[in-house]
């Protein structure tokens, strides 16, 4: 099974943002995504979490044809790390339960603890107030979240852009761990690239709304050229 993206060209604004995409993902990988601002990644990122839709061309996860399937059943399948945490006023487990309920799944106290637990989260954390988390924290909050509701697919936006250095490394082997753990297909648009390359299966390079390079990190580093 794979993620397929056929003939993909998205515009906003008459001006086109995304110009004949065609790549077959592997599921079960960490995909990386390069380019400068503009390039078109969160964009495409944007696509496949059904925020918003191609003017032409096909997505299909498995069996699953993006066009003939409800937004809200694609996001079941398809989880999505913003920039920012997304989180609302209230404790860590308000927050952790708030996807579960959203998606009508059973709320698991056991594995809610075990992923916190996995993720370097200590369990009294269940009952503190959001605002009293760093960001570094309350980013692993919202990939907790993410994690419960129990996507095939994981989107990472910058999630490390407002954190330190540390905080940052820190949560890109966070993002290694959830691929190897949970067998978790990732997709990550990250600014860190040096750290973003060492993690990855494969590396896509945006470049004013093409992807001008795909392939393995070996190819990447070996044979791309700016």
């Amino acid at each position: 099974m794979s993620l397929k993206i056929e003939n993909i060209n998205l515009l906003y604004d008459k001006n086109m943002v995304l110009k004949n995409i065609n790549i077959d993902f592997p599921l079960e990988k960490i995909h990386v995504l390069l380019g400068s601002s503009g390039a078109g990644k969160s964009s495409f990122l944007r696509l496949l979490n059904a925020l918003s839709e191609p003017h032409s061309g096909s997505i299909k996860l498995g069996n699953m044809l993006y066009a003939e399937t409800h937004p809200l059943e694609i996001r079941k399948r398809v989880g999505m790390v913003f920039q920012k945490p997304a989180l609302f006023e209230g404790s860590v487990y308000e927050n952790l339960i708030w996807g579960l309920k959203i998606q009508k799944k059973t709320i698991n106290e056991s594995e809610i603890r075990k992923k916190l637990i996995s993720l370097d989260l200590p369990l009294e954390y269940l009952e503190k107030d959001i605002e009293n988390l760093s960001v570094g924290e309350q980013q692993r909050v919202c990939i907790v979240r993410t994690l419960l509701v129990d996507p095939e697919i994981i989107l990472f936006d910058e999630p490390v852009s407002a954190l330190d250095p540390l905080n940052a490394y820190n949560v890109i082997e966070l993002i290694k761990k959830i691929n190897l753990e949970y067998k978790k297909t990732i997709f990550l648009v990250s600014h860190i690239v040096e750290s973003a390359v060492e993690i990855a299966d494969t590396i896509s390079v945006f470049k004013q709304g093409e992807i001008v390079f795909y392939g393995s990190k070996e190819d990447y580093l070996s044979n791309y050229k700016e």
